[in-house]
């Protein structure tokens, strides 16, 4: 009954903390099109007072929001802070009382450490929500027309970092690799070693939904082989699903 009391008091205690604080809302901005947004992100912004944004976020859209902008990216070998010190700079602006927005791109919770915020703002006891963004590993399939899953050649998917050549690659028909543009050609290597077709398709798209959106096709054999250097960001898809788009045998048989 003692344990049950004040496990109850320290709910309330939590409760009236969140309301006399600001909150954080972590919002996904999409691929990079700024009209790929979703209309409760927009709404966030324009009521923010704060956003914590990251590196990948058009600046010219960003400045038709009053809120104060705070830039916190990463990119690899560039952090301009630490995981650990964004989260406590987002935690006290909301303990100020601030409405914050933490804007990331694509979305929120696949590969951009949303999980990790939420829960460190929540044991500090304000109020937080989560408003989807969409990822680039979904996006890449509408932008480019291939698809992530077809009937009769790919009915499984799976997303992985690229981040370290030492990832897990999942046995499904069609891998989607975020940031692995300087581990691709080792990630090819050990797809192959662990049983993949050499000749298995695969497709790098840079800057997806951006005007200069740009598509490199190829195999994992040529990968694999070679130490071609592609520009950053870049979505890589890795699958025999590559070859239905109408055109795309063709070109990747001449590779």
């Amino acid at each position: 009954m003692e344990n049950e009391l004040k496990s109850n008091i320290t709910n309330i205690n939590t409760l009236e903390n969140q309301i006399k604080y600001g909150k954080v809302t972590l919002v996904g901005f999409g691929p990079g099109d700024p009209d790929l947004l979703t209309i409760a992100g927009e709404k966030a912004l324009s009521k923010a007072d704060v956003i914590f944004h990251d590196d990948l976020i058009d600046q010219d859209f960003l400045g038709k929001y009053n809120g104060q902008k705070v830039y916190v990216g990463k990119r690899k070998h560039c952090h301009s802070h630490e995981q650990e010190e964004i989260n406590q700079l987002i935690l006290n602006s909301a303990l100020e009382g601030n409405e914050v927005v933490r804007l990331k791109g694509g979305d929120s919770m696949i590969f951009a450490h949303g999980g990790e915020e939420v829960e460190f703002l929540k044991k500090g006891g304000v109020q937080v929500s989560v408003i989807p963004g969409i990822s680039t590993g979904i996006a890449v399939a509408s932008l480019t027309q291939i698809p992530l899953t077809l009937r009769g050649i790919a009915r499984s998917v799976a997303f992985i970092t690229g981040h370290t050549s030492d990832v897990h690659l999942p046995n499904t028909d069609t891998l989607v690799c975020f940031m692995a543009g300087s581990t691709i050609h080792k990630i090819a290597a050990k797809a192959i070693a662990e049983g993949r077709n050499p000749k298995t398709p695969v497709a790098l798209v840079h800057n997806v939904s951006l005007p200069d959106q740009t598509e490199f096709l190829s195999t994992l054999e040529e990968l694999a082989g070679s130490e071609t250097v592609y520009p950053t960001p870049i979505i890589i898809v890795i699958g025999e699903v590559i070859s239905s788009r109408t055109g795309l045998a063709q070109t990747l048989e001449l590779l």
